[in-house]
């Protein structure tokens, strides 16, 4: 039986998952997701270094969204079942999101409804200019279940986000880019290596550096600036106690040398 996921640790610090059901279009059953969650919480295990996840699918798609066909067999007939479900596929997501890692969605083909509330969970998207994105669950008079309404708003404002929420439509790649939502979008040949490029880069950094301005960054979505700004103050504060790393950057722009304490 083919594995619902491919993980790839080749590149140094970098996590590859590959979403790999490309006969569905790589939708979600409840298989994927206990193994996607699996392989993201692996990535803080001890002795791993991974500091950032590359989230990709197989084929045709990013992911085409929850496995309708599956739901439909094991899922909808029964309540309790189905709300299962539900609390599997927010724990996985948010799971995602609250990551330390700085978690790069490679965007190919389509990210709709499941999948699109997927991509929202990633920190930076990167899709390709002609990729379809969009939460796309009133095309079918249904509603989003993990996360699609809340986290749309928070990316691009809620005139727009409820625009592309009660029309289902798609955006293009370009589309997210313009409106903010991708951090670019780049054509379809060059997708691969500008992701892996740019997580090679990112993951040069300090990990507890990029855990901290992952975490500020994503409370600034959520807190008052006056809150905001406190937290920035005690997360560099505690960086500047438990880290080394922060000293040795200050003095090496500055062109001086750090103050050694006196040999025992």
């Amino acid at each position: 039986m083919t594995s619902p996921l491919v993980i790839d640790d080749r590149l140094p610090r970098v996590r590859v998952i590959t979403i790999n059901r490309p006969e569905r279009m790589n939708a979600l059953d409840r298989a994927t997701l206990e193994v996607l969650n699996a392989a993201i919480g692996e990535c803080a295990a001890p002795g791993r270094d991974v500091r950032v996840i590359v989230l990709r699918g197989t084929g045709r798609a990013f992911c085409a969204g929850n496995d309708l066909k599956w739901l439909a067999a094991n899922v909808l007939s029964d309540v309790a079942a189905h709300l299962r479900f539900q609390d599997l596929s927010q724990s996985t997501y948010q799971a995602l999101e609250s990551a330390p890692q700085i978690v790069i969605g490679c965007i190919n083909g389509y990210a709709v409804a499941g999948g699109f509330e997927l991509a929202l969970c990633c920190d930076i998207i990167v899709a390709d200019e002609a990729a379809e994105l969009g939460d796309a669950h009133m095309r079918r008079n249904l509603l989003p279940s993990a996360g699609g309404s809340q986290r749309l708003p928070r990316r691009i404002g809620l005139s727009r986000a409820l625009y592309y929420l009660v029309t289902g439509r798609l955006m293009t790649g370009r589309d997210a880019e313009r409106i903010g939502l991708a951090a670019m979008a780049v054509p379809a040949g060059e997708l691969e290596a500008t992701t892996l490029l740019l997580a090679s880069e990112i993951a040069e950094s300090d990990p507890q550096a990029l855990a901290s301005m992952k975490h500020m960054a994503r409370r600034a979505m959520e807190v008052p600036l006056q809150d905001g700004l406190a937290l920035e103050r005690w997360m560099q504060y505690r960086y500047r106690n438990e880290s080394s790393s922060m000293l040795q950057a200050v003095h090496q722009f500055a062109g001086t040398k750090p103050v050694l304490p006196p040999d025992e």
